[in-house]
């Protein structure tokens, strides 16, 4: 499935819950929906796969007050970035893609690279299977090179999806493991 195609698809989806979605230039935004209105728009030019999916999201919840000019941080917008990412996988899976597929993913999609790995990560692995110490492993086997500055423990907690207090115990085992001395 390609771009177009995808595009395809999802303006379809979001006609079909009563959204006069058209193309449209508003304020240099990719897309928009105004829910209240019922309409919405989208440059043809710069609106990937991703923003369309958004922007479904909001008109598929409902979504009709914004937090602010910049509201990138609501809640609304977080549930609409994630639910996009998991609607756009579940359509590349079903035609064929798989996890090792992830960087050809975000190409086609506009999706994030970063916040796509890590959620369909935490998606796809089944974490209550796997020990506190194999996810640390699993973790640092990512890195060519790890120094005390590349090494992020909470970025391995949220990885993971284990809770901050986690931190001392995360720390000891990731530098057990990377061979670091514990020091301050």
């Amino acid at each position: 499935m390609n771009q177009e195609e995808l595009t395809a698809l999802i303006v379809i989806k979001i006609e079909n819950l009563g959204i006069d979605y058209r193309t449209f230039n508003y304020d240099n935004q990719r897309a928009w929906i105004d829910t209240r209105l019922c309409i919405g728009g989208y440059n043809p030019n710069t609106a990937t796969p991703f923003d369309h999916a958004h922007e479904y999201m909001h008109a598929y919840h409902k979504d009709n007050r914004r937090l602010g000019e910049c509201d990138t941080l609501s809640p609304a917008e977080k549930r609409a970035n994630k639910e996009a990412i998991l609607m756009l996988w579940d359509m590349f899976v079903k035609n064929g893609g798989n996890f090792e597929d992830i960087t050809q993913f975000c190409k086609i999609t506009g999706c994030h690279y970063d916040a796509t790995k890590r959620l369909i990560t935490s998606m796809c692995c089944d974490m209550s299977k796997k020990s506190f110490r194999e996810c640390a492993i699993d973790y640092v086997s990512h890195f060519d090179i790890i120094t005390r500055d590349t090494l992020n423990i909470y970025n391995f907690l949220d990885f993971y999806g284990y809770h901050h207090n986690a931190y001392d115990e995360a720390r000891a085992l990731l530098y057990e493991l990377c061979w670091f001395e514990l020091v301050g």
